[in-house]
């Protein structure tokens, strides 16, 4: 089919990449008679307490820009992307919050403005921001870095030369900064208005739907006086980062109800090796891998050393923690030189937990949880192609195994993990195993090799389980449109975009099909929409000037 006017290979490389967002964290809902009241409606027994959490990062982790304390100054800083062709300009107007982009050095330049509406981050480290196009949210290209009092390119955008307007915002992303998650059932990033019913975490998020508790004084879930493995799994929600989290079968819902351990609702992976790399929410494993946990057992856990309802003031720090650490360890116990104890004083943490850079962001530093005598040399970071094993040992079945390689081999283009994810896939569906995450990976990585006979039933079959995985209709489209079954290949292609708008190469194989059935008045509309996301995507420009020099419908074969 080369030189036929969509892109097979193509859009089969791109999405693959895409894939594995597919999996959100799948929690069962809330037990039934218990409602959600807000953190609200804890204030009025519970006056010193709210207000004390209402500082807290947890509390202010996000909202609507412009409702919450300012930590960045919108002031039409300017800044250029890591590759240097495009510029970036933060301001303000009125109530509006917005960027600018602008090509630099073109003779046509691409430039634009987009609005944010809400953003995720406390600020105490950086702060996103959402943009909202007809209720679909995306991550911005800028953030703003508290460290450096600066603007820059988001997390994971450095890399790209053009604006990058399309990474949707996933539930299980959202939930982990905010209450109350209002995502459009079949929908890949759809919100009603507003997305979340609270910003930041709530009270309700650890102790449980508070309507009983108001009504009847019912208690509410304790933390601290649950199991060890439910007691933790609360903070491992949001802080257990992994190198992959694969979901057990079943509906995705809500958050982790309190009082369920983790590991009942989805298997988290690690690489095997002396350490993980420091990320932004990887503090679990990287206390797991500290000498003082694996002395201390069940005993040390986040409660021990962090009050989620209060933050010590900066004055008070170094006291507050030296006397977490002085429950175990002695003074006589430091053996730090004479200068670095001069140094930092009495400040434990300065050198046993200093903020240091993480793998998964730039510009940013937190504190490290593995509590080191002294610093680690990089060299002990696993290999890239380390054997991935469930966090804290135990089995794994084929299913979470084989999708948890597919996660992190796509991610990474790892062909060594892709295999063992294929061989695993595939053992899991031989003895029984078809939930729709399991196929619609197997399937994809079956695509990849040009097996085609095995990977078309497959989407077919996950199509049918769940017209919401859009990576299935957007490969079925490229089936039925490679053998020339135009109708259906639009048809499949509108209900893949109704799940998910920005699939930039699904819309410019749309429009090829539409002018080819002689709408062009459509294609030309789809490719617009299109440029909307994307101004930079030279294909969609290339197609759509093709398509207004020539409307009349091509033949079915190649299209000029």
């Amino acid at each position: 089919m080369a030189g036929s006017g969509w892109d097979w290979n193509l859009m089969r490389t791109r999405h693959r990449l895409r894939l594995r967002l597919l999996c959100l964290a799948a929690f069962p809902s809330w037990a039934a008679g218990a409602d959600f009241v807000g953190s609200q409606s804890c204030a009025a027994c519970h006056a010193d307490l709210y207000r004390s959490f209402m500082q807290t990062q947890m509390a202010q982790s996000s909202g609507r820009v412009g409702t919450a304390a300012a930590q960045e100054q919108f002031d039409r800083t300017e800044f250029r992307d890591s590759p240097g062709q495009f510029s970036y300009r933060v301001g303000r107007a009125g109530s509006a919050y917005y960027f600018d982009f602008l090509q630099q050095g073109a003779r046509q330049p691409i430039q634009g403005r987009r609005q944010f509406q809400y953003f995720v981050g406390s600020g105490a480290a950086a702060r996103s921001y959402l943009m909202s196009v007809d209720g679909f949210l995306y991550e911005a290209p800028v953030s703003y870095y508290n460290r450096s009092a600066s603007w820059n390119s988001a997390p994971g955008y450095a890399g790209f030369d053009y604006p990058y307007l399309t990474r949707p915002i996933l539930p299980g992303c959202l939930q982990c900064h905010a209450s109350g998650i209002q995502h459009i059932a079949g929908t890949q990033n759809a919100y009603a208005t507003p997305p979340f019913l609270e910003g930041g975490v709530s009270c309700e998020r650890c102790h449980g739907p508070g309507s009983d508790h108001i009504a009847t004084g019912k208690p509410m879930v304790s933390p601290e006086k649950l199991a060890p493995a439910a007691r933790d799994s609360i903070c491992e929600q949001c802080h257990l980062s992994g190198e992959a989290r694969v979901p057990k079968r079943g509906p995705d819902q809500d958050a982790l109800p309190p009082g369920d351990a983790l590991a009942d609702h989805m298997t988290v992976f690690v690489r095997t090796g002396s350490m993980s790399q420091r990320k932004v929410t990887s503090h679990a494993e990287n206390l797991a891998q500290s000498a003082c946990k694996r002395a201390s057992g069940d005993k040390l856990w986040c409660g021990t050393c962090h009050d989620p309802h209060s933050v010590p003031r900066a004055a008070e720090k170094a006291a507050y923690f030296r006397s977490k650490c002085l429950t175990c360890h002695r003074t006589s116990d430091c053996q730090a030189p004479q200068p670095s104890r001069q140094a930092n004083g009495d400040d434990c943490v300065a050198c046993h937990m200093p903020h240091n850079p993480v793998s998964d962001v730039d510009h940013v530093a937190f504190t490290d949880h593995s509590i080191q005598r002294r610093p680690a040399p990089a060299s002990n970071l696993p290999p890239g192609n380390a054997d991935l094993v469930v966090f804290r040992g135990g089995p794994a079945s084929a299913r979470d195994l084989g999708l948890a390689y597919a996660q992190v081999g796509l991610r990474e283009q790892n062909a060594t993990y892709l295999d063992r994810a294929f061989r695993l896939l595939q053992d899991a569906v031989a003895q029984g195993v078809g939930d729709t995450q399991t196929l619609v990976y197997l399937a994809q990585l079956y695509r990849d090799r040009s097996d085609d006979a095995h990977a078309l039933p497959m989407y077919e079959r996950v199509w049918r389980m769940d017209p919401g995985q859009y990576a299935a209709g957007s490969a079925l489209g490229a089936y039925q449109m490679q053998r020339g079954n135009l109708e259906e290949a639009i048809r499949l292609w509108n209900q893949t975009l109704a799940i998910s708008p920005a699939l930039l190469l699904v819309r410019k194989n749309l429009a090829t099909a539409l002018w080819r059935t002689g709408r062009a008045d459509q294609a030309q509309a789809t490719l617009r929409q299109a440029l909307e996301f994307n101004p930079s995507f030279q294909e969609a420009k290339d197609l759509l000037e093709q398509i207004v020099k020539s409307p009349a419908p091509v033949s079915p074969g190649i299209a000029k």
